[in-house]
């Protein structure tokens, strides 16, 4: 499969520190040579801020709609956008290039996302970008203008550190919640998408996973996923929706063991959700060829 990785190497807007490292660190790594060896083909494209720092919702915005163009241009070619990303409002520019008003969202993270100015304990711009996806935050500065997800064709999973207004927010908005890879309420999640979407696109932040196999990220919360888990659950989910893109985000690399146990672990899950698109692709054109 021809793979476009996207790099957006930026914390809130901000390069050279933190989770802004890391998309640099998986691509120098090995992540590309780790695709190929694969069989995939992959190249690299650079998303760059458009304009001087001036604001965190100013300069996400800018970065979001530049790398909704990358992704357009990607899939138009027949590329699959892979996206290695600082932040999770990668997302805004992934939705809007696949095309958010058909497009479901699979979000694996262990926080929910889902704040909103009115809501966040904290007023961290990063904890808002699933409800800026579906317009339930900052609509004017990015769904009115770019389009908004339906907030019922997403599913949250593995979610454990939860705000009270996230998960007011999930339920009623119809956003389908499972606390686990193979939970309950993952089943009839996938059914009520299958009418509202063409696509999926698959947001992972790494954070999701367990410590044990992903130490350096910023909010690290016990008690998570298994890389086999999200691989298993993209796998279900390939099977259901086309999968028209992929990200993975939040690995600080300041914060990595000396194993660099989190580098790993990122190139290789990304490797394994690619290799399960790939063969997703696979058996439904031979469906077709069957038909």
């Amino acid at each position: 499969m021809r793979i476009t990785v996207l790099s957006v190497p930026y914390d809130l807007g901000r390069e050279g520190e933190g989770v802004a490292l890391g998309p640099g660190r998986y691509l120098d790594g090995g992540l590309v040579a780790a695709l190929c060896e694969r069989g995939h083909q992959a190249s690299v494209v650079a998303v760059e801020r458009p304009e001087p720092f001036t604001d965190e919702l100013s300069a996400v915005v800018g970065i979001a709609r530049v790398l909704a163009g990358e992704a357009r241009r990607a899939v138009a070619s027949g590329s699959f956008p892979l996206v290695a990303g600082g932040n999770c409002n990668v997302a805004l520019g992934m939705t809007a290039g696949l095309g958010p008003a058909d497009t479901a969202v699979v979000w694996f993270d262990a926080h929910g996302d889902y704040n909103t100015p009115q809501t966040t304990p904290s007023g961290f711009l990063d904890g808002m970008p699933l409800a800026m996806a579906t317009g339930r935050a900052h609509g004017d500065a990015w769904a009115q203008k770019m389009g908004a997800v339906d907030p019922r064709a997403v599913i949250h999973i593995g979610g454990r550190d939860l705000d009270p207004g996230e998960v007011e927010g999930f339920a009623a908005d119809g956003v389908h919640v499972v606390t686990g890879a193979g939970g309950e309420g993952g089943e009839g999640g996938l059914a009520a998408l299958a009418p509202l979407a063409a696509r999926a696109y698959v947001h992972v932040d790494i954070d999701v996973l367990d410590l044990a196999v992903a130490p350096g990220v910023d909010f690290p919360s016990p008690g998570g996923l298994t890389p086999e888990e999200v691989v298993a659950a993209t796998t279900v989910i390939a099977a259901a929706l086309p999968v028209a893109g992929l990200s993975v985000t939040s690995y600080d690399p300041s914060r990595d063991d000396a194993r660099g146990t989190t580098l790993a672990t990122g190139i290789d899950l990304m490797c394994r959700l690619v290799d399960t698109v790939a063969s997703a692709r696979r058996s439904r054109r031979d469906a077709t060829r069957l038909q």
